[in-house]
């Protein structure tokens, strides 16, 4: 059997063929009973560096031979206890403790628990009792060394990163954010938690609701399939109430009892080429995946800050995203007006589009946008797959008479004949051409 121990306690001592032995440090006021501790360790692989009989010589000793774990009796003579040496050593040294004694009423053990040891052995010692501790012992230790300093190091990243990295509950509340929050947005972190995500979203006021709806389907799609998600928004700030352009990324983690949201917020950094560029020309075509309506969207609006501040640009944003949902929604999907009311109402537009989209009819069908950016204007032409609608019935109402009468997502078309200087649809209604008209370049 003394065999099978010594062979377990050298298990992870070995390296190259070269034993490392453990180093001990006994703290006993028997003499007669810490030798034959000793002879014990030293039998199952250990190595006994030292002993001492009283707290105050334990303290002493301990820091002078470095041991790799303390064996600490309860009772010691003097005026300092085990419980107090071991506080003492921990102090000095970051060893694990393991609390030996032959009393083994309620009082003491409780006692000895409350200064949270790494083992607790009850004499008389037996060697089965010893290396289950001991071993015991340095495996928590060591495991707790890792935890702590991987802690560290997600502490370095989270308060390092230059990036705003920030935590969410379930209801989009901030339950952590660090400080990159200061140079981003001149908000310090501890008055952000508790604040909902939607909250600090920017927009001027004609287009606060459409984007606060823009990241709320982007976030909706993220809850439902759970997969990362990016998207580029504005958030309020404190330079001047001035809004900060910014990436986000979403994504879940797996957190003890469930799941908790995880997020990196970070600048939107000016293409260097784009103050070279005379003029800009683009050809997309894309299918029915709502998802990317907002990079798509953000691509072939980014240069208009050359010639627009950040509001109009942000509108334009915004107009451009309803018309390509409008164009893959109503026009390659088929989906009316009321349909898309009642699936709202009801709370399963998501699974509603879903379907449409898996249908044979409608899979195939793509949306083509052409932008171009020449000197004193932008021009859009989104055009659909499908047959096309009424446009001519649609514009003949008065504006205050489409506000009063439609759902919010009836308004996207009107809300773009308000931004856009010129909107003119095909004779079938399935391909329209957003005209917007550019001042003088800025040199801000």
């Amino acid at each position: 059997m003394r065999l099978l121990y010594q062979a377990l306690a050298a298990i992870g001592r070995t390296s190259g063929g070269n034993v490392k032995r453990k180093k001990i440090f006994i703290v006993e006021d028997s003499r007669i009973v810490a030798l034959e501790l000793q002879k014990i360790l030293e039998g199952l692989g250990y190595y006994v560096v030292g002993q001492a009989g009283t707290g105050a010589d334990a303290v002493d000793m301990c820091a002078e031979t470095v041991p790799e774990l303390v064996l600490m009796d309860v009772k010691l003579p003097g005026g300092m206890n085990g419980i107090e040496a071991s506080k003492e050593i921990r102090k000095r040294l970051n060893v694990p403790v393991i609390y030996t004694t032959a009393y083994s009423d309620r009082e003491i053990v409780d006692e000895v628990q409350k200064s949270f040891p790494f083992g607790f052995v009850i004499k008389p010692y037996r060697e089965k009792d010893l290396l289950v501790a001991i071993e015991t012992a340095f495996t928590r230790f060591e495991y707790e060394r890792k935890l702590e300093e991987s802690e560290q190091k997600y502490k370095s990243l989270f308060e390092g990163s230059s990036d705003i990295i920030f935590t969410l509950d379930e209801n989009w509340k901030l339950l952590t954010a660090n400080w990159a929050a200061m140079s981003h947005l001149n908000i310090k972190p501890d008055e952000l938690i508790g604040r909902n995500l939607f909250d600090l979203i920017y927009a001027s006021p004609e287009g606060k609701s459409q984007e606060v709806n823009f990241v709320r389907e982007k976030i909706d799609l993220f809850t439902r399939n759970r997969r990362p998600i990016g998207f580029k928004t504005a958030f309020m700030s404190n330079f001047n109430n001035e809004p900060v352009e910014m990436n986000v990324r979403l994504e879940y983690i797996a957190v003890t009892g469930g799941s908790l949201v995880i997020g990196r917020a970070f600048r939107v950094v000016e293409d260097e080429l784009m103050k070279f560029f005379l003029f800009e020309e683009q050809g997309i075509v894309m299918g029915n995946q709502l998802f990317l309506v907002g990079d798509v969207s953000d691509r072939i609006s980014r240069n208009l800050g050359r010639y627009c501040d950040f509001d109009t640009v942000e509108l334009t944003r915004l107009a451009l995203v309803e018309m390509i949902i409008n164009a893959i929604e109503h026009g390659n999907l088929e989906i009316t007006f009321a349909e898309k009311s009642r699936a709202l109402e009801a709370g399963n537009y998501f699974e509603f589009v879903t379907e449409r989209q898996g249908r044979p009819e409608y899979r195939g069908r793509t949306v083509r946008i052409e932008s171009s950016i020449r000197g004193d204007e932008a021009r859009y032409t989104i055009t659909d797959s499908g047959a096309g609608f009424d446009h001519r019935n649609f514009f003949a109402r008065e504006m205050a008479d489409i506000n009063a009468g439609f759902t919010p997502h009836g308004r996207g078309i009107l809300m773009s004949k308000k931004i856009f200087d010129d909107v003119s649809y095909n004779d079938s209604g399935n391909s329209v051409i957003l005209v917007k008209k550019l001042g003088p370049e800025r040199r801000e």
